[in-house]
């Protein structure tokens, strides 16, 4: 059997595994624990023909790898029509994984259209104003009676007019003219796909003539030195009218700064961006647009406005062309945002038919839940534990962040982002970290950590894990990676472990309670969905372990990536399924989980450090 590694053909023999093949023939594959499973670092990228993964896959690799085709050599079983690669080339990058979308697509219907005239010229004869004179040779072209131009274009648009003859390129959006262009020439159209998350904003360019994805670029939402989580940036923004502008300002701030990225990368104008969407939670959404806040943190949680909204790039703040449209994605009600729909439109090849339930992890973890005939839909707050604030040790997922742990009687071993030394912690490595500790018996499942003076729990430990239990002023900790020097110890604490404790127990109770609510059991569901940053680099055996996710079989786990986002280039690309979408919110249910005797029940259940089983 035929095989293709890095683009070359490879003889399989009856019986080899994928790492025997490899090692065989020569390429770059790392085998630390000789093919056993353990090390998970056997990683290749299998581009097609791509096998389920094995339970040491699921329990090794993050949900975005799995997602991606990674697997480990040594559990894979060749099979015909295998295409992968390996060494540096199957590597993953973490922002690449972001934005599970084509990077080209049919834009046909994205709205925005160009038409190419040529006026008559004024005469004695003919004295129209040059707005009548454009207006009627458009019409004469089978556009509508009611063209509208705005002020800012008759401003230019006599000199626009003559500059070649009298020649011009309208682009329009519905009835409505953007711009009016010198020449009878097609110009480049381009439009930006916004993702407005609690703690990072994503920008993805895109061609709308060709489709073609152009430039990709993420940073940390300006708002966050005004708080890490959405509750803490209501009360700063009800603090004041002031507190609500600078808000605005930060936001509207961190998506130029993107713009002009991706725009100076393609060599583009950033006038040349004539529409824009965007995606958001009901408070993102919110401070963007600079609405008062004040009712949505309180009982029966009102927001300003839930329906899809159409406005000019000027009125936002957005560095784009002054009339280019922005469309903001409809809330479903409460805390449930257009994120949560735009997931919902970036996973609909995963959510097509059946039961399922899509999960967006983040500071505020949005559930969404299909039947078949109805859907639902509710929120729960996480907390920030999970984008590892909160946390005393706690880090973004940036260089220097611990993000896998593997904890046996030899002691601690760690992946940390960028290779180098540990300087704290991330909310995946949190997760991993925490399920790690008590399958060694270092918390119990109440989330305690044991005391290493206890007679019964130094049978039960090795030497080494024990020497890291140790209390500090009044708190009991154990060290993950000891620094250069004294004090710079990577350590989680009880307070940490509670912290996280809080989060995953708000997840599972409101899974529990939105199940409950459908009257439909885990077991139910064709696939658990989860979408969102955060889950991208999730490894799922440890999210079931811990009992974030009930018990279910991890091949029902699918992960979708920023789904959200996907979902705004998926409306930026073509309108009509925008407005499909606009229809299907009018049909979710909104739960509210604030008050709910059920969900306080499930959250108490789900404290425990253990697997859920329903």
């Amino acid at each position: 059997m035929l095989i293709k590694v890095n683009s070359e053909s490879l003889v399989v023999t009856e019986g080899e595994n994928l790492m025997s093949a490899l090692l065989r023939g020569n390429y770059p594959v790392t085998n630390i624990c000789n093919g056993r499973g353990t090390c998970g670092k056997c990683k290749v990228r299998i581009i097609s023909a791509a096998p389920e993964p094995s339970v040491a896959e699921y329990e090794k690799l993050s949900a975005g790898e799995l997602a991606t085709g990674i697997r480990l050599a040594c559990q894979v079983e060749p099979r015909s029509g295998m295409a992968l690669v390996c060494g540096d080339s199957g590597t993953v990058d973490r922002k690449a994984g972001l934005l599970y979308a084509s990077e080209q697509a049919d834009s046909e219907y994205c709205g925005l259209r160009q038409v190419q005239v040529e006026l008559d010229r004024p005469t004695l004869e003919d004295e129209r104003g040059d707005r009548e004179r454009l207006l009627a040779k458009l019409q004469e072209n089978g556009l509508p009676a009611n063209l509208t131009i705005g002020l800012t274009q008759l401003k230019t648009l006599s000199p626009v007019l003559r500059q070649e003859k009298f020649g011009v390129t309208a682009v329009l959006w519905d009835q409505h003219i953007l711009a009016v262009l010198p020449g009878k020439e097609k110009v480049p159209v381009y439009g930006a796909a916004i993702d407005i998350g609690t703690t990072n904003i994503a920008v993805a360019l895109y061609d709308l003539e060709s489709g073609k994805r152009v430039q990709l670029a993420a940073a940390e939402n300006g708002q966050t030195r005004y708080g890490a989580d959405v509750i803490s940036r209501i009360d700063f923004a009800n603090k004041g009218v002031g507190n609500r502008v600078l808000l605005q300002e930060a936001v509207a701030g961190t998506i130029n700064r993107l713009l002009e990225d991706v725009c100076k990368a393609a060599g583009i104008e950033t006038g040349q961006i004539y529409k824009a969407t965007v995606v958001g939670n009901t408070t993102m959404h919110h401070l963007f647009l600079g609405l008062d806040v004040s009712y949505l943190a309180l009982s029966p949680f009102v927001s300003v406005c839930n329906t899809a909204l159409e406005l000019a790039a000027g009125e936002v703040g957005l560095a784009l062309h002054p009339q280019a449209k922005v469309i903001l994605f409809p809330n479903v009600g409460g805390f449930v945002g257009g994120d949560t729909l735009g997931a919902v439109l970036g996973s609909e090849e995963l959510l097509a038919k059946g039961r399922h339930l899509l999960i967006d992890i983040g500071t505020n973890c949005e559930l969404y839940l299909q039947d078949g005939a109805n859907m639902w839909a509710c929120s729960t707050a996480a907390g920030p534990a999970f984008e590892g604030a909160g946390i005393s040790c706690g880090m973004r997922a940036q260089p220097g962040a611990i993000e896998r742990v593997l904890i046996d009687e030899q002691g601690v071993s760690l992946s940390v982002i960028g290779g180098g030394t540990a300087t704290g912690i991330c909310g995946s490595g949190l997760i991993e970290a925490v399920q790690q500790m008590c399958r060694a018996g270092i918390i119990s499942r109440s989330g305690m950590i044991s005391d290493p003076n206890d007679p019964e729990v130094q049978t039960q430990l090795a030497p080494e894990l024990l020497s890291r239990i140790r209390d500090r002023e009044q708190k009991r900790e154990f060290v993950l990676a000891y620094g250069p020097e004294d004090g710079n110890d990577v350590v989680l604490t009880q307070r940490d472990i509670s912290q996280l404790q809080l989060a995953k127990g708000a997840v599972c109770a409101g899974i529990r309670t939105l199940l409950d609510i459908a009257g439909l059991g885990i077991d139910d569901l064709d696939s658990i969905v989860l979408a969102g940053t955060f889950a991208t680099h999730l490894n799922l055996a440890s999210t079931v372990d811990i009992g974030l996710i009930p018990e279910l079989s991890l091949h029902k786990l699918k992960t979708a990536g920023n789904a959200a986002h996907a979902g705004a280039v998926k409306a930026l690309l073509d309108q009509r399924t925008f407005a499909s979408l606009q229809q299907q919110a009018d049909h979710i249910r909104h739960v509210e989980l604030g008050g709910s005797a059920t969900f306080s029940n499930y959250f108490m259940e789900s404290m425990y450090i253990e697997s859920c089983k329903l």
